[in-house]
């Protein structure tokens, strides 16, 4: 009888393992199999590499564990957006970015979708990043209450996704791809962050006239291009150089000028003593010395528009030759003329300018203008090329680089 016990026991153990040998078992998220996945591949590891491109946004099909064309496409798109190689075939390095971002997600934002009425730190950290993307402007208080919702249904429209107010996995995949912003290609070797100096500089002087910017923001053509001077003065990490700011992360006044009017489809001479060729000029713009002091005053001031290029003499012997110097005028804000230009002293090369009394209006030479009228206008359709990202930064950033179709006002 034993003996016969044993048999059945025997057999029952090898039934068994033939089970487990025919039927696979459950893949789990994150886990897609030891071997590559790629064109035609089957079986439940595709189905949980669809699922999860679904809940990244990337995959739009039905989980049916066929990796067919779509399920490329959505490979591929997810390779792009994280800088990967994009050749569909997900191997070793692109599953360990799947995995990295979605325990990004579980970390940043937790495993639970946030809704109304949702509280707790996840809340907090979902709030300080929609204010740093612009959508959210009350207080950081970790309740999902009405404005923060509204704040996430603001980000999902801009962004393309169902405006629900629910941050469900779709939703923080867009919010953690915008906060971990751009990975820079190189930072040259002894690069340094900003100093506490100039960030202490910044926040006094150009903070609050690029906030009240923002506040009267359009979205003309003229608008966007001062947006996009501004994106590269606060998120470019640009060092001050006489060389092209693409290959090298330097840039110069007229460089910076003709790479913000590049993003747009304008090209623009890179050499300062060539701007009085450029565009046309503005008439009734001058500088006026103030009778009984060294100050000047800058006359003329309504008859400019947002992206006129001012022009300087040179500084260098012999003084004042030819230009020198090159700005891109932002408008009156906070009550003042503003031009944006290389500057010392600030976060990164660029700076803002709001007071003509002294170098500003003694060297001024003329204004002028290259936008067509319909460039003032809100609504316009207008070519966006979208920032240059350098080959290497001269500056080491010192926060992520949010690109502009993440941020409220693409700046």
């Amino acid at each position: 009888m034993s003996v016969l016990r044993r048999h059945n026991v025997l057999l029952w153990s090898i039934a068994a393992l033939l089970v487990i040998a025919v039927v696979p078992l459950p893949v789990y998220a994150g886990d897609y199999g030891t071997e590559d996945l790629t064109l035609d591949s089957q079986g439940p590891a595709v189905s949980q590499l669809q699922k999860d491109l679904a809940e990244l946004g990337y995959y739009k099909g039905s989980i049916d564990g066929w990796f067919g064309p779509k399920t490329m496409e959505a490979v591929k798109s997810f390779q792009k957006a994280n800088g990967l190689k994009v050749d569909g075939l997900v191997g070793p390095k692109t599953k360990a970015a799947l995995n990295a971002v979605l325990q990004a997600q579980t970390d940043r934002y937790g495993a639970q979708d946030l809704t109304l009425d949702s509280r707790g730190p996840e809340v907090i950290q979902l709030q300080k990043d929609l204010a740093e993307l612009g959508y959210y402007t009350r207080s950081i208080d970790g309740w999902l209450g009405p404005k923060t919702q509204e704040a996430v249904i603001e980000f999902q429209k801009a962004q393309g996704l169902k405006p629900d107010g629910l941050v469900g996995p779709k939703t923080k995949a867009v919010l953690i791809a915008a906060m971990t912003g751009v990975t820079p290609t190189a930072i040259a070797s002894g690069a340094k962050e900003p100093s506490a100096a100039s960030i202490k500089q910044y926040n006094s002087h150009e903070k609050p006239i690029v906030d009240a910017f923002r506040a009267n923001y359009k979205g003309s053509l003229a608008e966007a291009l001062v947006g996009r001077a501004i994106w590269y003065m606060e998120y470019g990490f640009m060092k001050y150089g006489h060389t092209k700011y693409p290959s090298t992360g330097y840039i110069d006044c007229s460089n910076f000028v003709s790479l913000v009017y590049k993003d747009f489809g304008y090209s623009i001479t890179s050499a300062a003593k060539n701007y009085d060729k450029v565009g046309v000029k503005v008439e009734g713009v001058y500088s006026q010395k103030i009778p009984g002091t060294s100050k000047y005053t800058l006359v003329g001031v309504e008859k400019l528009k947002p992206g006129d290029i001012f022009t300087f003499w040179n500084s260098d012997a012999p003084a004042k030759t030819h230009i020198g110097h090159v700005a891109i005028y932002m408008g009156e804000i906070n009550g003042k003329p503003c031009i944006i230009n290389t500057c010392s002293d600030r976060p990164t090369a660029i700076g803002i300018i709001n007071n003509f009394s002294y170098w500003y209006g003694e060297n001024l030479i003329e204004v002028r203008r290259v936008l067509p009228d319909s460039a003032f206008v809100p609504g316009k359709s207008f070519t966006d090329n979208g920032p240059v990202i350098p080959a290497i930064y001269q500056i080491k950033p010192n926060k992520p680089i949010i690109l502009p179709k993440y941020l409220r006002t693409g700046f």
